[in-house]
């Protein structure tokens, strides 16, 4: 210590002093950190205790630090690693040594309204890290659970910019909604998590049995997905920028006929029935071909930069982030953009009260120019199997795009053609965006009231602003013009949340108490509007008030809200036997008065079986806990606002697609027409869970075992029942029927960080079982769902799936194929029969029957010996020989992820794999079938592979039936032709990684540089002969929505294909 004096004069006293200055002379302190091996560990977080004063480790574990002079603590820390404290006492060198933490990052999960110690945890919990997150690019958040835990299925159900994607947790519950409640940094949301930035986020817990979701009450029974985001440390400031550029290859292309190829087909088609052919299609060499596929895909691009900053000192914590996505699809006129933003700030004013802070922002622009290629979609990626591959075949004026900048169409008075729309000239000329503004903001305040005891209020707002707008220009060249249209909508969507919380732990010798209750308040308006017409003034001046015809208009505005009480005692008995009990009571106003409070419980047990004398000198097992729950929640997702009210729609004949008036004086007058019958008996959908569990570590917590067994029996889903025709209406909805879910999970893990070669291996598998229990009397529930099969056989020609009592939901129905008819002899044997058995001219399958046409099979339907079981065939098809064909859901899925790093490099492997699904092939259907007539020839494009191998005389195929238009015989309809097996095997990401040397970034002040590559979508194992296996729900025709009965059904859907990207990761 320097004692140094400074001198000076009081001008007024005329007095001279001396003061005395102390100067500190500061201590170095140098040394290295390794492991426990041995190995020098760069990138260590070395901090003076209390201070903001750091440094870190360079390539070879070396630091060097300045401190105070005077005895202090080090803090070391390193991702993996436990955290060290380190004491000095004088200047020197210092090494630290680091043992491996394999639990470090999962030693503490978030639960619903606080937290939990792992080896405490009785109920069914996984968890996926930022690291996980971060070696799989995604564009939206819901993307990165695929894989990486057991019991979540996540399946894509288009892969267009930004689209969505389906997440299920132990098996489809419900006929309705069957997506999580996701809860994100204490605030509950239903769905809109596609709209955070995945950058941001620190854990995702995810919470699966009735023990763990119970606290959630009635929006609970699929699960719950608890998302916390990246926040400031004490001591640390950290700057991050990351930057990703990824390249999207052309998909898989559909095998179709060129020019030559369908105009031959065509004149083939018209020779049964002595249509003429086609004049501009007699001569089929010469015609110009276009190749649809190659004029509307492109190679896509997709950009992610993400900046952030992070940090603060004892009192202040903050987190700042913004973020860009900017994708443009492989599919001309598909377009994503999303920005995004974060602030997250923690105060502690006080040593008893601390206060935070999370804002979220984003917003989107998408633009999707072929929609999502559902059937009734408009122009969607289904439409590259129908446009025929050649125009008028005049080779002046049949092309896509002249040089003038003019687009080709179909000729305008072939009657053959001429209805055709040019694809590329709809995507060129339309003008289509969606935007949405999306604000999700909380606050709270949390006072320690005395050891132990916390009080917490929460304050959130969500909001959601919603605007889009389509346009199409007026088109004079097709054979029925079409006037310009123009449609806008908004929604607005406006939440507020209050919760208030009172937590309390104590510890009284070896028992310990940890109690959470409190209430929460949650309100929810919806406004939307919306407005169409056609025959602008002008194509340039878009909006309503320049169209000639208003169309369509609407609006609603509705408020709903949810007032709760909830609490959650946990009791721990000698580290060894845990109990957790929790109650939620609920109060919704979406339910009459009489069915508004629901109460739902649910109990859990644990026994950590490690801890027992007896297994205390096992050193191989780390740990070992047994667990088991029971409890109850609630479902109110599946049913709309106010049903048990009777609800009334207002329009005319003019104003309204549905027409609500009345006749009066021969004309449509407007007026008020009850929709529905209502019911005030409607509640929630319940599921009553069951789980048993064990979690195993081994090796000095190397490797870890994870496995559940469970049952989810959902009761009181909503259906449709029939009713009588006396009330006006068809239909009704009630609470009836229930259906189970049952499985086994497993994850296991093993990790080695102790070498200078890292790795790690993780794998889960999930199995489901559904089955139908009760459909409230039904004995089964059908589908038809408007794909366009043919209808000439009534609704047996179209239902396409079917939930049965003892079944799955949303199985695939239909016949099955016995071949193909080759000879006349044939059929007319089978004819000779079924008149025999049934009365005379009964066919075998229709009178119009000739060979090349598809043989279904007489299933066993009549019971000839009188004893209630079915022992023969009644010699003909009917409707009575469907069968289920397979369903969409797997037996089982998972995901294998192999990551491991040397030096400087990195690597990650993850592959997904679904197997034992069916999939309805509806493409291929439509890749064997003419389509629409006009002048006796089918007007959409073929499949090669069915051009090449059907029936013909010359070549009696027995696998795919001759060209017929119309399908009199079926050929078409619903059958295990189009049924294929949909287990596949990916290779969903690849990613290799290099961290420049610390000692070289270290002298341009950045604290760590990393640069990689990687790839998505890499490979595929399947059978399946479609573009791709992974296919989700599509929307049924009648609500837009996307149903349950309707997944696993390829039509086309937005097609998944591979990423290679570059990327780079920086922090200062």
């Amino acid at each position: 210590m320097l004692l140094a004096f400074s001198g000076a004069i009081d001008s007024k006293a005329a007095v001279a002093y001396h003061k005395a200055v102390i100067r500190t002379v500061d201590w170095t302190l140098t040394g290295k950190v390794v492991s426990a091996s041995g190995e020098a560990l760069p990138g260590v977080t070395i901090l003076v205790k209390g201070t903001t004063n750091g440094t870190t480790s360079d390539l070879n574990g070396a630091f060097s630090i300045s401190v105070p002079e005077s005895a202090g603590t080090l803090v070391v820390s390193y991702v993996g690693y436990t955290t060290k404290e380190q004491a000095y006492s004088g200047p020197g060198a210092i090494n630290i040594t680091l043992a491996d933490d394999t639990k470090a990052l999962q030693e503490v999960v978030v639960v619903g309204y606080g937290t939990q110690k792992r080896e405490d945890v009785t109920g069914a919990i996984s968890s996926v890290s930022a690291a996980q997150i971060e070696k799989t690019p995604v564009t939206t958040l819901d993307q990165a659970l695929q894989g990486r835990s057991a019991g979540v299925q996540v399946t894509n159900n288009d892969a267009s910019p930004g689209a969505g994607i389906q997440v299920q947790i132990r098996g489809i519950g419900s006929f309705g909604n069957n997506e999580p409640l996701y809860v994100v940094d204490g605030y509950p949301i239903s769905g809109g998590v596609n709209t955070l930035n995945p950058a941001d986020i620190a854990s995702m817990d995810i919470l699966k049995d009735a023990s763990a979701t119970a606290i959630y009450g009635n929006r609970a029974a699929n699960g719950v997905v608890i998302i916390t985001t990246k926040r400031g440390k004490a001591g640390e400031l950290q700057i991050s920028l990351d930057a990703l550029t990824s390249f999207q290859t052309e998909p898989n292309m559909y095998k179709l006929l060129n020019a030559e190829q369908f105009a031959t087909l065509a004149n083939e088609r018209s020779v049964p029935d002595e249509f003429a052919p086609v004049p501009e299609w007699s001569n089929p060499s010469a015609l110009r071909n276009i190749d649809w596929q190659e004029e509307l895909y492109r190679t896509g691009l997709r950009q992610n930069y993400n900046v952030a900053v992070r940090g603060g000192g004892e009192k202040v914590q903050s987190a700042f982030s913004l973020g860009l996505v900017d994708q443009k699809g492989i599919i001309l006129g598909s377009n994503y953009r999303r920005y995004n933003a974060s602030v997250n700030v923690d105060y502690n004013a006080t040593k008893w009260l601390k206060a935070s802070t999370s804002i979220k922002y984003s917003r989107s622009d998408s633009k999707i120019a072929l929609g999502t290629g559902g059937q009734n979609s408009g122009l969607g990626v289904g439409t590259f199997t129908k446009l025929i591959p050649t125009m008028t075949g005049n080779p002046l004026t049949d092309q896509v795009k002249d040089e003038n900048g003019e687009y080709g169409y179909y000729t305008k008075n072939n009657t053959a053609v001429s209805y055709l729309d040019n694809p590329l000239a709809v995507i060129e000329t339309q003008d289509q965006k969606n935007q949405n503004n999306y604000l999700l903001a909380s606050a709270y305040l949390e006072a320690t009231l005395a050891k132990g005891l916390r009080l917490k209020t929460n304050l959130g707002v969500n909001i959601s602003d919603f605007s889009g707008y389509y346009f199409t220009p007026s088109n004079n060249r097709l054979q029925a013009p079409v006037l310009s249209n123009y449609s806008q909508s908004a929604t607005n969507t406006s939440e507020y949340l209050w919760e208030n919380t009172l937590a309390y732990t104590r510890t009284f010798g070896v028992h310990t108490i940890d109690f959470v209750g409190g209430f929460s308040f949650q309100d929810n308006t919806i406004r939307q509007i919306g407005a169409g017409g056609n025959g602008q003034i002008s194509d340039v001046l878009r909006n309503l008030t320049n169209v000639q015809t208003i169309t369509n208009i609407y609006g609603d505005q509705y408020s709903t809200s949810l007032a709760s009480q909830f609490g959650r005692v946990s009791y721990n008995l000698l580290d060894r036997y845990l109990l957790t009990a929790t109650v939620r009571r609920d109060g919704s106003s979406r339910f009459a008065q009489n069915n508004q409070y629901g109460v739902f419980p649910s109990v859990s047990v644990a026994w950590r079986v490690k801890n027992e004398a007896f297994l205390a000198n096992v050193n191989a097992l780390s740990d070992l806990k047994i667990r088991a729950s029971y409890g109850q929640v609630g479902n109110q997702a599946s049913i709309d606002p106010f049903k048990y009210l009777a609800q009334y729609s207002t329009g005319g004949s003019q104003l309204s697609i549905n027409n609500n008036g009345y006749p009066f004086n021969k004309k449509y007058q407007e007026g008020l027409v009850l929709q529905g019958l209502p019911n005030p008996g409607l509640k929630w959908e319940t599921s009553v869970q069951t789980d048993i569990g064990l979690d195993a570590y081994f090796l000095n917590n190397k490797i870890s075992l994870t496995a559940d067994y469970y049952r989810k029996e959902s009761r009181d889903f909503l259906l449709n029942i029939n009713v009588p025709a006396q009330t006006g209406f068809s239909t009704a909805t009630r609470n009836v029927g229930s259906i189970r879910n049952s499985g086994i999970e497993l994850g296991i893990e093993y990790r080695e960080a102790e070498k200078p070669f890292k790795y790690g291996i993780a794998a889960n598998i999930t199995t489901v079982k559904n089955e139908i229990l009760n459909l409230g009397g039904l004995s089964a529930i059908g589908n038809i769902g408007g794909l366009g099969f043919p209808n000439v056989g009534g609704n047996t020609w179209v239902e396409f799936s079917r939930s049965e009592v003892g079944g799955e939901i949303g199985a695939f129905y239909g016949y099955q194929n016995a071949g193909i008819f080759q000879t006349q002899a044939e059929i007319d044997a089978l004819n000779a029969r079924a008149s025999e058995i049934n009365g005379a001219n009964t066919p075998y399958q229709a009178t119009t029957t000739v060979p090349g046409d598809r043989k279904f099979v007489d299933q066993i339907t009549v019971d000839s010996d009188g004893d209630g079981v079915p022992d023969a065939r009644d010699g003909k098809i009917t409707a009575n020989d469907r069968v289920v064909l397979g369903s969409p859901i797997p037996d089982f899925f998972g995901g294998l992820n192999l990551d491991a790093s040397f030096k400087n490099f990195d690597f990650n492997m993850f592959w997904y794999a679904s197997v034992g699904n069916e999939i309805f092939n509806y493409t291929s259907r439509v890749l064997q079938n003419f389509g629409a007539t006009q002048g006796g020839i089918g007007l959409q494009n073929i499949g090669e592979e069915y051009y090449l191998n059907r029936w013909t005389a010359t070549n009696p195929s027995n696998t795919y039936p001759r060209v017929t238009r119309p399908d009199l015989n079926g050929n078409t309809r619903p059958s295990d032709a189009y049924i294929e097996d949909g287990s596949y095997l990916r290779l969903r990401n690849v990613q290799i990684g290099y961290t420049f040397p610390t000692a070289l970034t270290q002298r341009a002040t950045i604290q760590k540089v990393r640069v990689f590559v990687s790839a998505q979508n890499l490979v595929t194992f399947t059978k399946y002969s479609g573009l791709d296996p992974e296919i989700g729900q599509i929307a049924d025709p009648d609500t837009g929505r996307r149903n349950v009965t309707m997944s696993g059904v390829d039509v086309g859907t937005y097609p998944l294909s591979r990423y290679f990207g570059l990327g780079l990761n920086v922090t200062f």
